[in-house]
């Protein structure tokens, strides 16, 4: 069994121990990040949700930018100031929606992982909101679920999925047509929506290779590639 590492306060968002896929997918996700900052040359980077600080310093470590993450969660920062320490990097709490976000001054780039759905009832105005804190020629870039992936459809569409992955009464995956209509809506241009990755989360180690070898062919495949289990979304401010 997984071993719970850690949780939020409100006991909806855990943090696991790593298992089989779960560094793969992590550092492959955040050098997509990477590759979204230096694509704008971003000097200032944010992230929305950066619960235990991972992805930030992967971040910090790979690009000279001041990065900052922001959370809701006192535990998880709490974790994140203690376990991630570089002279370009710092966690603060931030609620975009109950506080001032422009109290950090503007950002080149914003990213999250996974977080977006989370705010799915609000994302207009979550998203205007970030659209204000970019600067202009900037950019966000973002990783959802795809509510079509029969993992993503199991988790988020049904009552005993929802339960066992302990998921908030208002978090919900998104089609990819749905999550380009709500970033256009926001004010955000130049929406890209390329939809993804194969690796689930938790596949043992012994799969993970025979995983990544067909998973190139799935994706660049019509019949198959809307099956993949993230969005990956970018736009410009």
């Amino acid at each position: 069994m997984t071993q719970l590492k850690l949780q939020d306060e409100r006991g909806f968002n855990q943090v696991f121990a790593p298992v089989g896929s779960t560094l793969v997918r992590a550092n492959r996700r955040n050098a997509w990040f990477v590759a979204q900052a230096n694509r704008v040359k971003a000097k200032r980077i944010l992230e929305i949700g950066s619960g235990t600080g991972e992805a930030a310093a992967y971040v910090a470590q790979h690009t000279t930018a001041e990065v900052v993450g922001v959370d809701i969660s006192d535990s998880f920062l709490v974790h994140a100031n203690a376990t991630h320490k570089a002279p370009n990097l710092r966690f603060e709490k931030l609620d975009l929606l109950g506080g001032n976000p422009l109290i950090l001054g503007k950002f080149d780039m914003i990213y999250g992982n996974g977080i977006l759905h989370h705010l799915v009832v609000q994302l207009e105005s979550v998203l205007s909101i970030l659209r204000s804190m970019t600067q202009d020629g900037g950019g966000m870039a973002f990783i959802e679920p795809n509510l079509m992936n029969p993992y993503c459809a199991f988790i988020f569409g049904t009552r005993i999925g929802r339960k066992w992955a302990r998921l908030e009464p208002d978090e919900m995956a998104f089609s990819a047509a749905g999550l380009r209509r709500r970033v256009l809506a926001s004010g955000w241009r130049d929406v890209r929506i390329v939809t993804k990755d194969f690796l689930l989360p938790g596949v043992p180690s012994s799969l993970v290779k025979p995983t990544l070898a067909v998973e190139p062919a799935l994706e660049a495949t019509p019949l198959t590639r809307w099956l993949a289990q993230s969005h990956f979304l970018t736009a410009g401010a």
